[in-house]
């Protein structure tokens, strides 16, 4: 083992090196297809394997990744989402 310091500025910088899911690839493509001024309406059918809120999580995680500010609007089964 080895022990060192180092400045907060620094351990900012330090992430893990993951790949990207497919899941997550994928959902950061929807954001770059997105056009300006537009919404995207994402609907989550009931033969998903997947849940509404799981949806829109994965959408804001991608949003972050890609370092967009984007808005999300839950209504049932159905995600909105639009660029500030």
């Amino acid at each position: 083992m080895k022990l060192e310091f180092i400045t907060p500025q620094e351990a900012e910088t330090i992430k893990r090196k993951m790949p990207k899911s497919k899941t997550m690839i994928e959902y950061e493509d929807y954001l770059k297809q997105l056009p300006e001024r537009q919404v995207g309406k994402l609907v989550v059918d009931k033969k998903d394997t997947i849940k509404p809120n799981t949806a829109k999580a994965r959408l804001i995680r991608a949003s972050k990744n890609l370092k967009l500010n984007v808005k999300t609007k839950r209504v049932e089964s159905t995600i909105l989402f639009w660029r500030e």
